[in-house]
C-alpha cells in the first residue's frame, strides 16, 4: 500500500489526537468476522418489554435529572452563544481546525445520522436479534437528551457519559473527545464506568435495561484507561454486522468515527442553504468529495471505490 498518512497532531495537553489519520482499513474489515460474545444474557435480552420500559423511565429523581439535562440541551441548541462556547473549547483543545456554520452543523449531523449511526446500529442489532425501533424507544425513555443531538455538542457532560454507558459503541473515541471539553469529563467517565461494574451507579438499573453485552462495561473501562494514557491508542472498534460490506458505510464510519475527522467533513460541506438541500436530496450515500484524501486512497488501492 502506497498511502501516505499525515502526521498526527497534538492537543493543547501535549497528547497525540485520536484521528482517522492513523486508521488502517484492515482494522475495520476484520471486524466482519464472527466475534465471540459471552453466552450470559443481560436483562435487556431476557426481560419483558414492559418491564424494560419501566426500568428505562426510572425513579422520580432520575426523571427530574434527565428532564433537566434535556432542557439544557434544548437551551444550547437554540441559544447560539452557549453552543459557540462549546465549539470554541473544542477548537482550543485542537480537535476542530475551524468552526462550521450553523447550516453546516445541521446538515453534517443529518449526514452522520443517515450514513453512519443509523445503518451501523440497525445492522449490529440485527445480529443480536434486537428490534432496532424498540431499542431506540428504550434509549429515549432512559435519556431523551441522548438522542436529540447526533454530534453531541449541545448536551451536558452526564448525557455523553450515560450515552457511552448504555450503548454498546461501534467506537467510543468521538464521545471521549467530546468529554474533553469538560475539565472532569474523562475522570467522571472512568469513575462512572467503574460504578457500573460494581452495580453502584445511580442509574445502574435503567442503563442495564438497555445494554445487551455483559462484557461491554469492562471492555469500555479498559479502553478509557488506555485512551487517557494515549489517545492515539488503537481504537476500540465493535463489529457492525454486515454494514461494513458496503464501502460507502465504511467510508462514513472512518470519517465520522473521530471528532476531528467528522468536523473536517462538516467544514467541507457547502455553506449555502439551497446547495445543502440539494446535497441532502441527491447524495443517498456519503460523497467522497467531502472526505479525507489519505482515507480515500486506501479505498482506491483496495478497489473498494472507483476513482473517477
Amino acid at each position: 500500500m502506497n498511502t501516505t498518512f499525515p502526521i498526527l497532531k497534538k492537543d493543547k495537553f501535549g497528547r497525540f489526537i485520536a484521528d482517522n489519520k492513523n486508521i488502517s482499513l484492515d482494522d475495520y474489515l476484520l471486524q466482519n468476522e464472527e466475534e465471540s460474545y459471552s453466552e450470559i444474557a443481560t436483562d435487556r435480552l431476557k426481560q419483558h418489554p414492559i418491564k424494560l420500559m419501566l426500568r428505562a423511565i426510572g425513579t422520580p429523581k432520575i426523571i427530574l435529572n434527565k428532564t433537566k439535562r434535556l432542557a439544557i440541551t434544548l437551551f444550547n441548541t437554540f441559544y447560539y452563544p452557549a453552543m459557540k462556547k462549546r465549539l470554541n473549547r473544542l477548537q482550543e483543545i485542537g480537535f476542530i481546525e475551524s468552526i462550521p456554520s450553523q447550516k453546516q452543523l445541521w446538515f453534517g449531523a443529518y449526514d452522520m445520522l443517515r450514513y453512519f449511526i443509523s445503518p451501523g446500529a440497525a445492522s449490529y442489532y440485527k445480529t443480536k436479534k434486537i428490534n432496532f425501533t424498540f431499542h431506540q424507544i428504550l434509549r429515549f425513555l432512559n435519556d431523551p437528551s441522548g438522542i436529540s443531538d447526533p454530534i453531541g455538542i449541545r448536551v451536558p457532560r452526564d448525557t455523553i457519559i450515560c450515552h457511552l454507558l448504555e450503548v454498546v459503541h461501534a467506537n467510543p473515541v468521538y464521545d471521549l473527545q467530546l468529554l474533553d471539553q469538560f475539565d472532569d469529563g474523562l475522570d467522571e467517565m472512568e469513575k462512572q464506568t467503574q460504578q457500573m461494574l460494581e452495580a453502584t451507579h445511580p442509574r445502574y438499573n435503567s442503563i442495564m435495561a438497555i445494554t445487551e453485552d455483559v462484557n461491554y462495561h469492562q471492555n469500555l473501562l479498559d479502553y478509557v484507561k488506555k485512551y487517557r494514557a494515549n489517545p492515539a491508542e488503537r481504537q476500540m472498534v465493535r463489529a457492525s454486522g454486515m454494514a461494513r460490506d458496503d464501502a460507502y458505510f465504511l467510508l462514513a464510519e472512518c470519517m465520522f468515527g473521530t471528532l476531528p475527522s467528522a468536523f473536517r467533513y462538516i467544514n467541507r460541506l457547502p455553506n449555502n442553504f439551497s446547495t445543502l438541500v440539494k446535497h441532502a436530496k441527491n447524495n443517498a450515500k456519503i460523497n467522497p468529495v467531502y472526505c479525507d484524501e489519505w482515507l480515500l486512497n486506501q479505498f482506491y488501492e483496495k478497489e473498494l471505490l472507483n476513482k473517477n
